[in-house]
């Protein structure tokens, strides 16, 4: 297996991103892989594959912090859980019934609405910088639980949204919980609906295991940098940031503008 090291590069970054926020894995992998030449599909089964890995290391570290609320995830995951099964059989009926081009085309502009979404959620919740302590474990378990389904349906489909979307979504369903709580559920829950997820496209044949070990190698490190970092640097300018760049992305994966004929 031979190792890429810019994915190992695009890897750390990504690490550090998503345990220092909460956001990274997909929202930016999945569409940088696209950019560089990998089909639509792989780009995402070897992208849950990367973030199954990446996340179950950050999980660790959160757990070890104790900055996972437990009464928000398992609410989540009775979600989360038949919402990826669900999606990865939405996937599957893709792979059979449309051509490669059709397909990759499809996956581009679902990518897209994706990113559009997170960098939604994130632009438009005004709560992205507190850190107010637990003050209940009263938390509503029908909203959670769709909130996870929905989370479970896109993860599966596009690989995004396992913190790009459920974080924002978290901050609304339970604004009494932490942030850096809810950025350890968010990241415990997404090895929840990853498990599903991956072992679907693993037998649709999606997920390119050399690309992925090559991002893993480098977000290893990356997440203990940015679990460093978590409860002592401010999010909120790095946070508007990444939004922006979501947007930005996400136009261009749109088909938009017409290609200039040559």
């Amino acid at each position: 297996m031979n190792i890429n090291w810019s994915y190992t590069l695009v890897g750390f970054i990504v690490g550090t991103c998503m345990a220092y926020s909460g956001v990274g894995a997909g929202a930016i992998t999945t569409p940088l892989l696209i950019f560089l030449g990998v089909g639509s599909n792989t780009a995402i089964g070897s992208d849950l594959l990367f973030a199954l890995g990446t996340k179950i290391v950050a999980m660790g570290t959160h757990l070890h912090k104790r900055t996972v609320q437990f009464s928000v995830l398992w609410r989540l995951s009775i979600g989360g859980l038949p919402g990826a099964i669900i999606g990865v059989t939405i996937s599957a009926y893709m792979h059979k019934h449309l051509d490669i081009n059709q397909l990759n085309g499809i996956l581009k502009v679902a990518v897209a609405i994706a990113l559009l979404l997170s960098a939604a959620g994130i632009i438009l919740n005004r709560r992205l910088s507190a850190d107010t302590a637990a003050r209940t474990n009263h938390v509503p378990t029908l909203q959670l639980a769709v909130t996870g389904f929905f989370v479970g349906v896109c993860v599966s489909i596009t690989s995004i949204g396992a913190g790009s979307l459920t974080l924002p979504l978290l901050l609304v369903a339970a604004p009494s919980v932490a942030l850096r709580r809810l950025v350890g559920t968010d990241l415990a829950f997404a090895v929840v609906v990853l498990v599903p997820s991956l072992i679907g496209h693993w037998k649709i044949g999606d997920v390119n295991t050399g690309i992925a070990a090559s991002l893993l190698i480098g977000s290893i490190p990356g997440v203990f940098l940015g679990t460093h970092f978590v409860s002592r640097l401010p999010e909120r300018w790095f946070r508007g940031a990444l939004a922006g760049v979501l947007v930005v992305v996400a136009l261009a994966l749109l088909p938009i503008l017409p290609h200039p004929k040559g």
